[in-house]
């Protein structure tokens, strides 16, 4: 199976993830109805919102839009707004900082919501503002607290019996102090609080219009989006009367009031611990470390077939930052190799929401390996520009055809085949085949709010993914839904592999198995995100970096944290991969760059890369077992392929594929 791994130069920083809930599809369906008793009424629960866009005092204007996302789903008698909704306002009044003045001023007002997906005038005023550093936090695609089909229908997030989420306790606003702060933000909070800004200060429902002003001493106030969180109440219940207010401002208390608790105890402060040590730098046997030299004895293809007789013709002469799907190489079994292109016909197009739809065609050839003979031929209509076939366990492929997912034997006949409800943003496929996680895009937004979201942001907004998992039949074992800022869940056998932040440049790998346990598999240290996939049952592959970046390494991983393989790289390495069809052995690409690319936003062309290199290791001890490198880069993630039975290993340079032989029973002479 095939699984992209983009060197550090290709990660992407995420943003911190939300408790994700899985559950039987009815379940779930009914828990998003707003008619539905588990949404309890309460307008005294605060409304938690992340800051959209930047605020800066200094570079304001009256009625300039103030937009922030929902953290929970919370309603009011009038309105529900769920999970990652739309809260817009804007700015009242203001004052910059200047020559007489050396403070600042922001007068706030909150007037509309998306109430369950229709924009809604909505009174809410600002009560609140916590901003913290940004924490890479992800949960698990499959949670302790997932809904099965027997077991009762949650409470909606925010609602005081959901501990974990409803940090906030809002039930009188006049006798709420500031309590405990952990990472997980505070446990209670007071009206007018401010929790993060020194000098800054929050007079509730005091300004223009009852909107409430923020008052820096010195410099102008700046809010960044992603460390800044609101908490809203309803205005009349945040402002409960013009004598209340005044007296807060003209008297306001010697003591805070004594705060209310939800519930969270405060968390005590551990003792200091020594830093864990990283398990996956040593290399113990059975265990290699890739030579820093290739050697002089490289591996010759044993035969090659042009793909330009088919039609092929490679589109590489653009810029780049990732690789692509434009062609695909994967074998079927051993008597079947299928390579896949675009061969370049006019894309169409489909209205389809907010979002267009497009459509290209995909020349399927599937070939005899052994003597390179065509057996059949087809052309499929695919969505998007992304991958679009995996591999799915012995003698299967997973192909994303029209709007749905079909289940191809050796043959590309079809096993199964599912509809999917909308446009198809990820598939994640267990090493086996039995589990598949397939993601399809639900628009969280209407017309008219994703245009004035794109408008203020100058981005694509956040929407939703509804993920469902099947097992190998395509029957749905759990249904969730999760940002479309959230990565794609890596499935494991027995579970969900997750990496979490850990602090100072450390990152926590962990497997979430499928009876609801958690199994630690390792503490590494990496300057970036480590990139992780499971090529293989009980390994792991991955890629991480040096501190400063400028480096990076990639490393095959057993479950109990321990490497079979290491390798260091350079920052001309700009792509590390490993996929495998066996059980035995595995092969991972490297692409080298004629010249250093360090980061994220670096473009690249096809004359930038000067050669990629194959190697063939087993999965038993890392022992390498052939070694080749070519200098016709494909610029496609899916451009080599290992035969079920490791003696074959196909690749795609430039517009030929070559066949080298693999002698699994030995060791490759450059590696002794």
């Amino acid at each position: 199976m095939l699984s992209r791994f983009a060197s550090p130069r290709m990660s992407r920083s995420l943003p911190a993830l939300s408790l994700i809930l899985l559950c039987p599809i009815v379940p779930c369906s009914a828990q998003h109805s707003p008619d539905e008793k588990q949404y309890r009424i309460n307008s005294q629960i605060p409304l938690q919102a992340d800051l959209l866009i930047p605020l800066n005092a200094g570079k304001l204007a009256r009625g300039t839009p103030v937009l922030a996302k929902t953290r929970l789903d919370w309603q009011s008698p009038t309105c529900l707004i769920r999970t990652g909704a739309l809260v817009s306002g804007r700015i009242v009044d203001f004052e910059r900082r200047s020559k007489q003045n050396k403070g600042s001023s922001l007068s706030v007002l909150f007037d509309s919501a998306n109430c369950d997906g229709h924009v809604t005038p909505v009174g809410l005023t600002l009560v609140g503002l916590i901003v913290k550093p940004h924490v890479d936090e992800e949960s698990p695609l499959l949670d302790n607290d997932f809904v099965t089909a027997s077991g009762p229908i949650q409470t909606i997030p925010g609602s005081p019996q959901y501990s974990p989420q409803a940090r906030l306790a809002y039930r009188d606003v006049r006798s709420l102090g500031i309590g405990g702060y952990n990472a997980n933000g505070p446990s209670h909070i007071a009206p007018g609080a401010v929790i993060g800004l020194r000098k800054v200060t929050l007079s509730v429902g005091t300004g223009p219009e009852g909107s409430s002003v923020l008052t820096a001493v010195k410099g102008n106030i700046l809010l960044e989006p992603e460390t800044t969180q609101l908490v809203l109440m309803p205005s009349a219940a945040a402002v409960p009367g013009d004598a209340w207010t005044a007296t807060a401002r003209a008297e306001p208390p010697r003591m805070p009031p004594a705060p209310i608790s939800t519930g969270v105890s405060k968390p005590e402060l551990a003792p200091a611990v020594q830093p864990e040590t990283d398990e996956t730098e040593i290399c113990i046997a059975p265990c290699s470390v890739v030579p820093s030299s290739i050697g002089h004895e490289l591996s010759r293809a044993s035969s090659t077939v042009s793909a330009a007789h088919f039609g092929y013709t490679p589109h590489d002469h653009r810029e780049y930052q990732t690789f692509g799907y434009e062609s695909t190489l994967i074998y079927l079994d051993s008597d079947n190799l299928l390579f896949t292109f675009d061969p370049h016909t006019l894309r169409q197009r489909y209205a389809g929401g907010v979002h267009s739809e497009t459509m290209r065609t995909v020349r399927a050839i599937l070939l005899d390996p052994r003597t390179q003979a065509v057996k059949r031929v087809h052309e499929w209509q695919v969505q998007g520009e992304g991958q679009y076939i995996w591999g799915a366990g012995p003698g299967k492929i997973l192909v994303h055809l029209g709007h749905q997912l079909r289940l191809l034997g050796p043959d590309l006949d079809v096993v199964r085949s599912i509809a999917l409800s909308g446009r198809l943003t990820f598939v994640s496929v267990s090493p086996s085949g039995d589990r598949i996680a397939a993601g399809v895009l639900h628009e969280r937004h209407t017309k008219q709010i994703h245009d004035l979201l794109v408008s203020a942001v100058h981005m694509e907004p956040e929407e939703d993914v509804d993920i469902q998992l099947f097992d190998r039949d395509f029957n749905v074992l759990l249904t969730s839904r999760q940002s479309s800022t959230q990565p794609a869940p890596i499935l494991s056998d027995d579970g969900e592999i997750r990496v979490t932040s850990a602090g100072n440049d450390r990152w926590r790998i962990s497997e979430h198995l499928w009876n609801h346990t958690d199994r630690p598999v390792a503490t590494t240290v990496s300057g970036c995100r480590p990139n992780v996939s499971t090529p293989l049952p009980k390994l792991l592959f991955l890629v991480g970096c040096s501190s400063s970046r400028v480096e990076n390494w990639y490393r095959m991983l057993r479950l109990d944290g321990h490497p079979i393989l290491q390798g260091h790289g350079s920052p001309q390495e700009i792509e590390q991969s490993s996929s495998s069809s066996t059980q035995g052995e595995f092969v991972v690409r490297v692409v080298h760059a004629g010249r250093p690319i360090y980061n994220n936003n670096d473009w690249f062309h096809k004359e930038d890369l000067i050669k990629q290199d194959f190697s063939v290791y087993r999965a038993a001890d890392g022992r390498r077992l052939f070694l080749t490198t070519t200098p016709g880069v494909s610029l496609v993630e899916q451009s080599f392929a290992l035969s079920p039975g490791g003696n074959q290993l196909a690749i795609l340079s430039d517009a030929t594929i070559s066949f080298y032989p693999i002698g699994t029973s030995t060791v490759s002479k450059s590696d002794r």
